[in-house]
């Protein structure tokens, strides 16, 4: 058979020339075999500019023509046929290189599986499809909106596979799957949007910096933390945030999201930056609670508390348990003929039911003290503030609850001095011994050292 020679339009300043150029249909991308007694079925899937397909065995070494020029995609072969076959697409310019045979199944038809990873996207739009079948000779996938295709997906593998975009409304996705015989199976899946927060399509786009505008985000007000041109924030659906700036000749224009962290429970206070990691606490639904380290690069966890028994919607504070080298340099002398008392620092954790717990800073599982706050009736809702006097000798937890603000001095811890502390290794003590016997000690109690009505 002679083919047509394409050309292809060239133009040198007005002058429009045309040159021959080499032109044929793409191959097919799937070409599957159902083996049966009556005769083995061969589909493949359909190129677009194809006029016609070549269909071919192998038999003996060579490759035997069946039918030269045959109009659709379903060929069913002799029951003598040799078993392995392939189809060229051809077209009135010349023919693609033949495709050879790339799926052979003898599997039940049946669509086991057709899912996406959420039934709302991401923050970005995006969602991810997938699907699992048995025994199709094609599977294709169509996205609607408002009752009209706006997007296909041709040609998918037969088999299995995932198929990851981007969604701007509310969209249906249908998938199409096509057994040996032509059948089809169809599946369909709903996905939204995210919300719009109507309170922010209400809002103006000012001259101020609103790096959550019209972002879709529930946000938790009083969890925005800002450091060194990024934002980390959290939202109502449990999940913790990082956004930096995106910066033109050194002036933010916008800002972009770098990772989220999906968690057990809501963040409800600011996190605390502790050297190249954030702090937070985490409230679970059940009334219970968690603190948690996560790397201020890429949001892994790298340390958490144990469950406590209440609610955590205060931030966690580090306390430093030495104020400066020079106070401590003085501490260690004294200390060798007097106790020496220091501040007992950690991770202080605020429940919402009034107990203060103090963690390792090393080990958030261990916890170092725990205390109540004497003569006031106290729920942790804010994270208390921690103030230092100008002497540095004393730092103060300032509280609030419903009527009044009231202070508490950070407790503190004292050490024997190191002559006494000897004595006691070499010679034993009583009182030592006692209270290490004690394992089950009741909170200490914190007197209020000032308050006022509010």
């Amino acid at each position: 058979m002679e083919f047509k020679q394409a050309y292809a339009p060239i133009k040198v300043g007005k002058i429009i020339t045309f040159i021959p150029i080499e032109r044929a249909p793409d191959a097919p991308v799937y070409v599957s075999v159902q083996p049966n007694d009556a005769g083995d079925r061969l589909v493949w899937t359909a190129v677009g500019d194809a006029d016609y397909y070549r269909i071919e065995q192998y038999i003996n070494g060579k490759w035997v023509l069946v039918n030269a020029n045959y109009r659709g995609t379903h060929y069913t072969m002799p029951s003598t046929a040799s078993g392995v076959y392939r189809v060229t697409a051809c077209d009135e310019y010349g023919c693609a290189e033949a495709k050879q045979q790339n799926r052979v199944t003898s599997e039940l038809f049946s669509v086991n599986a057709f899912y996406s990873d959420r039934s709302q996207v991401d923050e970005f739009g995006q969602l991810k499809l997938g699907w699992q079948i048995t025994g199709a000779a094609r599977v294709s996938l169509t996205r609607y909106e408002n009752g009209a295709a706006v997007d296909s997906w041709p040609v998918l593998n037969p088999q299995q596979g995932t198929l990851t975009t981007k969604v701007n409304q509310r969209s249906h996705f249908k998938l199409t799957a096509y057994d040996f015989n032509g059948q089809a199976t169809t599946r369909a899946l709903s996905i939204t949007t995210m919300p719009e927060n109507p309170i922010q399509l209400d809002g103006v786009k000012g001259q101020y910096h609103q790096p959550h505008f019209l972002s879709g985000l529930d946000v938790v007000e009083h969890s925005v933390l800002e450091n060194e041109d990024n934002l980390f924030f959290a939202t109502h659906d449990q999940s913790l945030y990082r956004y930096s700036v995106n910066k033109q000749a050194g002036k933010i224009v916008d800002w972009k999201p770098e990772w989220k962290l999906s968690l057990p429970g809501v963040v409800n206070d600011t996190p605390t930056i502790f050297g190249s990691e954030l702090l937070f606490s985490v409230s679970m639904l059940d009334g219970t609670g968690q603190v948690y380290r996560a790397r201020l690069s890429d949001g892994k966890i790298t340390q958490r508390s144990k469950a406590t028994n209440s609610n955590l919607l205060a931030s966690p504070l580090l306390v430093q348990s030495k104020l400066s080298t020079s106070d401590r340099a003085l501490r260690t002398v004294s200390g060798i003929f007097t106790p020496t008392t220091e501040v007992q620092g950690g991770i202080y954790v605020f429940h919402q039911n009034g107990l203060i717990q103090v963690l390792d800073p090393n080990n958030l599982e261990v916890v170092l003290s725990e205390y109540s706050v004497g003569d006031a009736q106290v729920r942790f809702i804010t994270t208390p503030a921690l103030i230092t006097e100008s002497s540095g000798e004393t730092q103060q937890l300032i509280m609030q609850n419903e009527d009044e603000l009231f202070g508490v001095n950070v407790p503190t811890l004292t050490s024997p001095s190191i002559i006494n502390n000897t004595m006691e290794q070499l010679f034993g003590s009583e009182q030592t011994e006692s209270q290490a016997g004690n394992t089950n000690k009741q909170p200490q109690t914190l007197p209020v050292v000032w308050r006022k009505k509010l």
